[in-house]
């Protein structure tokens, strides 16, 4: 049987009320939307951030809103009391992936001209249906054209 304490964070601990989620700060914006909003928030703010750790008591529950963010990755065992730790995870995929660039090649108009079409029509109009591929194929020392990619689809 394990004993339960009731734990009192020493001021070191303590973290700035901005940065928690809203539902523990009582802001009646509160919800599961939130929590993915500060994930992202964090995610954005800090580009070289992969994983964001949760360790909580094993008998705590996360609760209905920061379970949508969060995934046990397992337990570890407390060196100074008789309790484990459960271990969660958020993946920056999940919220806010990193965008891969790279040069952009001809091949590359089939997927971007679509892309193109649904903000202006003009261009196309101006100077031709294949006027990015042109632009590709036109690349020099001087001159460069970039594809960003993410594997992203959701939220």
């Amino acid at each position: 049987m394990t004993r339960r304490r009731s734990w009192l964070r020493p001021p070191s601990w303590t973290t700035p009320t901005g940065m928690l989620p809203s539902r523990m700060t009582g802001c009646p914006c509160s919800g599961s939307w939130t929590v993915i909003s500060h994930a992202q928030t964090v995610y954005k703010a800090v580009p070289e951030l992969h994983f964001i750790f949760l360790i909580v008591p094993s008998y705590m529950s996360l609760g209905s809103t920061l379970i949508t963010v969060f995934d046990q990755v397992g337990n570890i065992p407390c060196l100074t009391y008789e309790e484990d730790f459960a271990v969660h995870i958020c993946h920056r995929h999940s919220h806010y992936p990193q965008l891969h660039v790279r040069k952009a090649r001809v091949e590359d108009h089939d997927d971007l001209m679509p892309i193109f079409m649904h903000y202006d029509t003009i261009l196309k109009e101006t100077y031709g249906e294949y006027f990015l591929a042109e632009l590709i194929e036109a690349q020099d020392e001087e001159n460069h054209a970039v594809v960003c990619e993410s594997c992203f689809y959701g939220r």
